[in-house]
Order: structure tokens, then sequence, then C-alpha cells
């Protein structure tokens, strides 16, 4: 796999509305490789400029006191893009929350977000091959820890990511699994999306991959076809993160 850095990626948010709700929390580590000799932790905060919820303020601890005097999540939007572009970004339930509620806050911003660049190892994916359960399960089953909860102020869920992939990628390698199994984004064919509706065409613009609109541009589709468009938002069988690439395109 050739990658500038793979990336440990956790989110805190105001709640769980993939358009509505704000990012108050971001929390990265960094390796190289997959020695993971070398690593780097970053963290911030955002004020989200709206109301944290009470569920999520009682699930990460976070209040809007703690955050009212930090800058939008836009002040740091382009360097954020930068920074993850031609990463391998990995974390748990990645790739139905945390990617898509940072394309939403990006879109926001103004920052156009090329998911194309980047690949996705969503580690709830690799323990539902391997167990089918939750994160505190996963850390149990995979690195022998017991934990109740985790303290959400501190990077310790992060961190705990970051030792659940090492314990997984242990096990794959004994089972023969390759990691690039898991990986989504296909380099040959370019899909942005597990499901295969998306992705990048010669001309670098963003295109059906199937269907009856199969390398039609979205952008044109939506002109031409809304009654496809709206089939699509309205499919609950579709899944968010295709919902989210669809609405983002301009």
């Amino acid at each position: 796999m050739d990658f500038k850095q793979y990336l440990i990626l956790d989110l805190e948010t105001t709640g769980i509305d993939l358009f509505k709700d704000r990012i108050v929390k971001l929390t990265t580590i960094s390796f190289s490789d997959e020695t993971v000799s070398d690593t780097q932790i970053k963290s911030r905060l955002f004020n989200p400029k709206i109301s944290i919820s009470i569920e999520a303020e009682k699930i990460h601890g976070i209040t809007d006191e703690d955050v009212k005097n930090e800058k939008e999540f836009k002040y740091y939007a382009k360097s954020l893009s930068d920074f993850f572009e031609n990463s391998c970004i990995i974390g748990f339930g990645i790739y139905d929350f945390h990617i898509p509620i940072l394309m939403s806050e990006f879109y926001r911003s103004g920052v156009y977000f090329d998911v194309s660049k980047i690949d996705i190892i969503d580690l709830k994916n690799v323990y539902e091959k391997l167990r089918p359960r939750n994160l505190l399960n996963a850390l149990k089953e995979f690195c022998s820890v017991e934990v109740d909860s985790f303290d959400r102020k501190s990077n310790e869920k992060t961190e705990s990511i970051l030792e659940l992939f090492l314990a997984q990628q242990t096990e794959l390698s004994s089972k023969n699994i390759n990691l690039n199994t898991i990986i989504y984004n296909d380099k040959n064919i370019k899909t942005l999306d597990k499901e295969g509706f998306f992705k990048i065409s010669h001309n670098n613009d963003l295109v059906f991959a199937k269907g009856k609109y199969e390398n039609q541009k979205i952008t044109t589709v939506k002109q031409l076809h809304p009654d496809y468009i709206k089939w699509i938002n309205d499919n609950e069988e579709i899944s968010t993160m295709v919902k989210m690439i669809l609405n983002y395109e301009k």
C-alpha cells in the first residue's frame, strides 16, 4: 500500500445527525507504515456554534463551556483537508459516521474534501468479520483490556483504537487475510463507496459507476434526472455514505 501516512481518526460531536450536527473534537494518531514504529497524536477542540446535545454530552463529557472559546472548524478546514490527503484513515464505525460528518463540515466550510484521495479501514467491519460485537468487547477480545467506558475528554479512546488496529492486524495475518481486502477504495476502478455507486472518471470527474446512468457525471444526472436522485436519497437500503457523496457534489 502506498500512503503518505496512516491516520487513526476519532471524532466527538454535538449529536448524531450527519447533516445538522457538528464536530467538537477531532483526534488523530499518525504513523508512516504498518510497523507503527513512530506515532504522533494531534487533538483539537472546535466551537460548533450550536449547543451540544444532552445525549452527546453524557457520552463524551464535553460541554458548551469547554468549547466556547475555541475556533470553528472552518478555520482549520483547508489544513485538515491537506493533512488527510493521500492517507489511509482508520477508525471504528468510521465509514457510516465519521467520514460523512467530516464531509459535511468541509462542505459548510467551503473546502472541497476529495474522498478519492483517501483510503478507509473501518475496524468495526474488520471486527464483524472476526467477532460481531462492539468496541469495548473488541478491546476485551483482541487486547485483553476490560473497560466499562472511556474518558473521552482525554485521548484514551483514540489510543485504544490504535491498540485494536495492531491486535486485529496480527489476527488477520494469522488467518491469511490481506489488509488490502479491508480497504474500500479500489485503486484500479477508483470506486468511492463500498456499494460501488461512484467512481472517478479518466477526466477526474465524479461519475456514477453503475446503473442506467453509468459513467455520467453526478452534476449532470442531478440536473436532468432529479427523480433518480430523489430515489437514492429516499431509499433506506442505500448507505448514508452514498447519500453524503451524492449531496456533497455541487
